[in-house]
């Protein structure tokens, strides 16, 4: 036991020795240590990242303002509304819509302009415009509207007056007549036509010539040529009108009495038609047909129908539409190629060449929440450019005279120039919010004069009866 206590006791003092020997680690290298430890790198590292933030905020303010920039250029959609033949062409140019977009879009990039597809019937058409204004929609802007609507619309307030809205310089292009025919009670309330419809005479040139005869100036005139030619030619027709118990019977009695100097109404807004040159219009229509001038079946016939009785050649004279000059001269429909013209309707010494129109302008909608935006894209519509692309597409007839001028019109129509005298004599239909009504008054009234159920004297006074009725 004294042995293991001595061990025990010379093993520590051994240990106590080494301890002793070795010593404690010197206190600067410890100091040293410690200092080399405080995390300094750390601190540098955070002052980087906060020299950083500036730049990055900097970065998110650039592209803020980029935002904004392609926000404000926004789009104003301008929407058009008319049937398909917006989206068909008959002739060298593109579609009229098409057409219409690429010009506004190359003047005005910021407008883009659509179409509203309206049906082909004009009662559903009119009647979908009148849903839409009793509702005060304004999505559509732009509207396609018959000369036969356009005081029924401007007389409830329903149309913007275009007078101070469209450049003085475009309506310096337009003709007058066209304007005259879309304006109600001094208010401009279209801009027309962009295609429509204007009758004239037509007359057949070899046969004139071959009796010596000029084209007509007055009905007179029409009458004695017409019996000049059936003299030689007992054959012939002398006159082709149309005259169904139909509106195509009232546009060529607009143009009757016209000629012979009557008028709708008088100062005092009464029916006047009854007046002694609207007597003499009528009974001279009734004589034609008891002269034998024009056959009994005009009052029958559409205007196609009467038409084809010229074309077939064994007619003098016919009053239609500019639309036939566009095939007399095709053999396949034709048969009096090069030998005919299309003049002016006649008149009277106290009447006027009356060609009744019926074309068709474009109007803004008084609801449009656009209106400046619309305007511009009516501007493009009736500048010259547009307007040629609308004659090259559809043929005529347009508003701006200086298509009718054009050498590519010319090229693609020689018979173009005929038009224009026609166009300075256009007259729109009776100027009436109540167009339907009075047209199918006078319809009924006209055809049963040419029918022998009532003198002229008789008819006339029963329409102008009734007509005034219906306006109190």
């Amino acid at each position: 036991m004294t042995k293991q206590v001595c061990s025990i006791a010379m093993v520590l003092v051994i240990l106590s020795g080494l301890l002793v020997g070795c010593g404690p680690a010197p206190t600067p290298q410890i100091v040293e240590v410690e200092k080399q430890v405080v995390v300094e790198k750390p601190v540098v590292q955070t002052v980087i990242v906060e020299k950083q933030v500036p730049v990055t905020k900097e970065v998110i303010k650039e592209v803020t303002k980029e935002v904004v920039k392609e926000v404000r250029v926004e789009k104003s959609v301008v929407t058009v509304a008319y049937n398909n033949y917006f989206n068909m062409t008959f002739g060298p140019a593109g579609t009229p819509f098409e057409e219409l977009k690429k010009a506004v879009a190359a003047k005005y990039p910021n407008i883009e302009v659509r179409l509203n597809v309206m049906p082909y019937e004009a009662g559903p058409w009119h009647d979908n415009y009148v849903t839409w204004f009793v509702a005060k929609d304004g999505t559509t802007d732009l509207l396609g509207v018959g000369a036969y609507w356009t005081a029924e619309f401007a007389a409830a307030g329903w149309l913007l007056p275009l007078n101070n809205i469209i450049d003085p310089k475009i309506l310096s292009q337009l003709n007058p007549q066209y304007m005259k025919a879309h304006t109600y009670k001094g208010d401009l309330i279209g801009l027309g036509p962009w295609w429509g419809g204007i009758g004239g005479l037509y007359y057949r040139k070899d046969l004139l010539a071959e009796v010596g005869a000029q084209p007509p100036k007055t009905y007179d005139d029409v009458v004695a040529t017409a019996k000049l030619v059936m003299a030689k030619h007992p054959e012939m027709t002398g006159w082709t009108w149309p005259a169904l118990n139909d509106w195509v019977l009232v546009n060529r009695w607009v143009e009757y009495l016209g000629g012979f100097g009557g008028t709708y109404f008088d100062a005092a807004n009464k029916c006047s038609m009854t007046s002694p040159e609207g007597t003499a219009a009528l009974k001279f229509m009734v004589g034609l047909i008891d002269q034998g001038i024009s056959p009994k079946e005009v009052t029958t016939w559409k205007e196609e129908d009467s038409g084809v009785r010229f074309a077939s050649g064994t007619a003098v004279f016919h009053t239609g539409r500019q639309d036939m000059m566009f095939w007399l001269d095709d053999p396949k429909k034709s048969q009096i190629g090069g030998k005919w013209g299309f003049i002016p309707n006649p008149a009277q010494p106290n009447g006027k060449s009356t060609g009744y129109y019926e074309g068709w302008a474009f109007s803004i909608n008084k609801y449009s929440k656009q209106p400046e935006a619309a305007a511009k894209v009516l501007e493009v519509m009736f500048d010259f450019p547009m307007q040629k692309a609308f004659n090259l597409s559809q043929g005529p007839i347009q508003a701006n005279m200086n298509v009718y001028k054009d050498p590519d019109v010319i090229k693609n129509n020689p018979n173009m120039p005929l038009i224009q005298a026609v166009a300075d004599t256009a007259t729109p239909p009776i100027p009436t919010p109540l167009y339907s009504e009075m047209a199918n008054i006078l319809a009924e009234e006209l055809h049963g004069a040419l029918t022998k159920i009532k003198t002229p004297d008789q008819a006339l006074a029963s329409a102008c009866k009734r007509i005034d009725s219906i306006k109190q």
